[in-house]
């Protein structure tokens, strides 16, 4: 993490904790782990032929169960770029599974969308012909209550369908939530258990560092020893002392081991957030103190740990590890007054926006104000509680296919609706021109929903922080002008067809009427409702001090602060550990 020592560690295989597939019997509990020899790769293991390249990874937390994935997953990568028999490995975290309902491979094929852009379809055949690997991390980040039954769809993907089996698979999981949680042993051919750090290996690690004379005193605290053969707290000690942070005397205050993690995990966050970020002296003498902020003050300690925590609650609260700051949702907010202060908020700018034009739609046209009385405000105000920003928009081939399968059932349909529409006019004369702009106005409104649902899509690759909220303005613009084409074109068609049958003719007002309807309702529908929930939102967290405006800009200084980590717009904590630490506190 901080101080670049590569340290192999030690492997044990447990096949006594899978149940190979097709076995007629179950290994017995007290089969004995057998250890591997020292400077066993992971890629030697995964190779290994009685496992068929299917893997349970176990471990302590902060064991290295990640880094050793990691490790597989870039040996794996170089024998794929030099042979393209060879399956790609993609990195997959088991965490974001929280439908009992869904397979592990459709789980697997929206993954493959959402985090790589890989198209489903595209990612359906890669799968079933060999040509991916998963590495799945983080069974124990599944949501307590599905754990086991994610254990369950995950056998029934091992050992289902023959074409949808992986060509080899690892799974990643806590010890402790493998045996206490998850208790269902997976259909697996094999097993190993990430072993502590020995002595010698923490006495090089400090000698690497140039920490010897701490290892001094860490010899003589026997708790402190035990608790630095795990990786991650050996890496974050070391780190803590270059910093000068930690205090032997206030760690063995601490009576359990629980209390002891907790402080040098606070001893972390202090080291972290207040180490100086600049050491250049000349950037230090133009008052340069970060590289997000550069001379602006930097943000107080109270105020970065308090967004911290908040993002840490929501993440945990939605089983996720990755926050990405478009995704944020109303129900993030931690007390029912905040989420209520957000719908006032809502209801005012959307009331604001949308009762001020109408109150001079009827000096604009007699038509408008019964165009609005159709406007779907039952079906926003029910949503209010849910942000979906127009990330991206596509028009792909689906409504060409659909109107190719379709056709003389559009055609039917066109043509019964014409002659409606002449009955109405026929019977009523100037008044059944009422009653076909309300039937225009509610079908426009299913429209441009049936069209905002199928077009819009998620950002498949996250390059920036807030990406699909600063996208949304475009893809407004870019709605609005293809809804009002294609309403334009089929207004036309339905004008030439009733005026053939009743030599009415629609005055220009009643189409520029429509025109204007059009407009704001695909504003609104193509992401403007949105952009409101979002503003909405946003103010309220910056209100409560959860998140300030420059949400960006702060989580990329944690980054800095080696709080976070952020890949593309995605931002996720140092360690599970580490968020998880967070989550605890008091949002004070």
């Amino acid at each position: 993490m901080h101080n670049a020592v590569w340290l192999a560690l030690g492997m044990e295989r447990q096949d006594y904790r899978v149940q190979r597939p097709w076995s007629a019997t179950v290994a017995h509990p007290s089969q004995s782990a057998v250890p591997l020899d020292a400077g066993t790769r992971i890629v030697d293991v995964f190779d290994c032929p009685e496992l068929n390249r299917q893997l349970l990874m176990l471990g302590e937390p902060g064991a290295g169960k990640t880094t050793m994935m990691l490790e597989l997953a870039e040996d794996l990568l170089q024998r794929a770029t030099a042979d393209k028999a060879e399956p790609i490995p993609v990195l997959l975290s088991l965490s974001s599974w929280k439908n009992p309902k869904q397979s592990i491979f459709e789980w697997l094929l929206s993954e493959l969308k959402g985090k790589y852009g890989i198209r489903q379809d595209l990612g359906q055949r890669w799968l079933e012909k060999n040509q991916l690997l998963p590495l799945l991390d983080g069974l124990d980040e599944v949501a307590p209550q599905y754990q086991q039954a994610c254990a369950v769809a995950l056998n029934a993907w091992l050992t289902g369908e023959l074409v949808q089996r992986p060509c080899g698979v690892v799974i990643c999981c806590r010890r402790e939530e493998f045996e206490k949680v998850v208790r269902q042993s997976l259909n697996l051919y094999g097993a190993i258990y990430l072993q502590a750090l020995t002595v010698e290996q923490i006495e090089d690690y400090f000698a690497q560092v140039g920490l010897q004379d701490v290892w001094q005193t860490v010899q003589q605290d026997e708790a402190l020893q035990k608790l630095l053969t795990t990786p991650l707290f050996l890496s974050m000690f070391g780190w803590v002392q270059k910093q000068g942070k930690f205090s032997l005397s206030d760690w063995r205050s601490h009576t359990t081991s629980d209390l002891r993690i907790e402080y040098l995990l606070n001893t972390y966050w202090k080291a972290a957030i207040s180490r100086e970020l600049i050491i250049d002296p000349v950037e230090q003498q133009q008052g340069i103190r970060s590289k997000t902020y550069d001379t602006k003050p930097l943000p107080q300690h109270k105020a970065v740990q308090r967004t911290l925590v908040f993002a840490a609650k929501a993440l945990k609260q939605e089983s996720q590890t990755e926050l990405l700051i478009e995704r944020m949702q109303p129900s993030w907010l931690p007390e029912k007054q905040q989420i209520n202060s957000y719908r006032l908020l809502f209801i005012l700018f959307f009331t604001s926006v949308f009762i001020a034009p109408s109150s001079f739609a009827s000096q604009v046209s007699e038509w408008l104000p019964i165009l609005i009385f159709t406007f779907p405000l039952y079906r926003y105000f029910k949503t209010i509680d849910y942000i979906i920003p127009t990330e991206k928009l596509s028009i792909s081939g689906k409504y060409h296919l659909f109107l190719e399968g379709n056709y003389w059932s559009v055609v039917v349909i066109l043509k019964i609706t014409t002659w409606i529409l002449c009955g109405i006019l026929w019977f009523l004369g100037k008044t059944g021109e009422w009653i076909i702009v309300v039937l225009t106005g509610v079908s426009v409104n299913v429209f441009i929903s049936f069209l905002i649902k199928d077009m819009r899509v998620q950002i498949e690759t996250q390059t920036k922080a807030n990406q699909g909220i600063k996208n949304s303005w475009g893809n407004i613009v870019f709605f609005t002008l293809f809804v009002l084409i294609t309403v334009l074109l089929i207004s036309f068609a339905f004008q030439l067809r009733i005026s053939t049958f009743t030599q009415t003719n629609f005055s220009i007002q009643l189409f520029l009427t429509l025109i204007i309807y059009t407009t704001g309702l695909a504003v609104f529908e193509g992401g403007g409702k949105a952009l409101l929930q979002y503003f909405s939102l946003r103010l309220v967290l910056a209100w409560n001090g959860y998140a300030p405006l420059r949400y960006d800009l702060l989580l990329n200084y944690c980054t800095e602060r080696l709080l976070l980590q952020r890949v593309g717009g995605r931002y996720r904590f140092m360690h599970k550990l580490l968020q998880d630490h967070f989550a605890k506190m008091d949002l004070e």
